[in-house]
């Protein structure tokens, strides 16, 4: 974890059925990276928090939801906001490969601190994880 906490600040939708996950995860994120969380526990009611004009860096999502699932949810998030990283989380490499070959983000489970600040860094600050395991460096 980078010593300034780039991700301070910024606003996490997070998007799971299970309660459980979706509190430990909101708790992991504001304590390690210092983002402000919004949580949902349902494709719909995401889709109204997005609708209500809350401004939001990210939406994370579980892909295996009743109802609406996560795949379906990044579309409808993309129409309405193509601006804005859905990351899809899934223990299923087949979907990894699903989602990445439309163009979506995909993180599998299980999945370390060091993978989930990577993916939100790059897809809502724009830089790129760094390849040799260093962290990138302050511009």
């Amino acid at each position: 974890m980078t010593p300034e906490q780039p991700l301070r600040g910024r606003a996490i939708l997070i998007v799971d059925d299970d309660a459980d996950t979706m509190t430990s995860l909101e708790r992991v994120i504001i304590e390690t990276f210092g983002c402000r969380v919004l949580t949902a526990p349902s494709g719909d009611e995401a889709l109204r928090v997005i609708d209500s004009g809350l401004h939001l860096d990210l939406v994370f999502a579980d892909v295996v939801m009743p109802e609406m699932d996560g795949v379906t949810l990044a579309h409808l998030i993309g129409r309405r906001l193509p601006s804005l990283p859905v990351v899809l989380v899934t223990g299923r490499s087949d979907v990894v490969d699903s989602v990445a070959e439309r163009g979506g983000i995909a993180l599998l489970k299980p999945y370390s601190l060091e993978r989930l600040e990577a993916v939100f860094t790059e897809h809502i600050i724009g830089v790129p994880p760094p390849a040799s395991g260093a962290h990138p460096k302050a511009a």
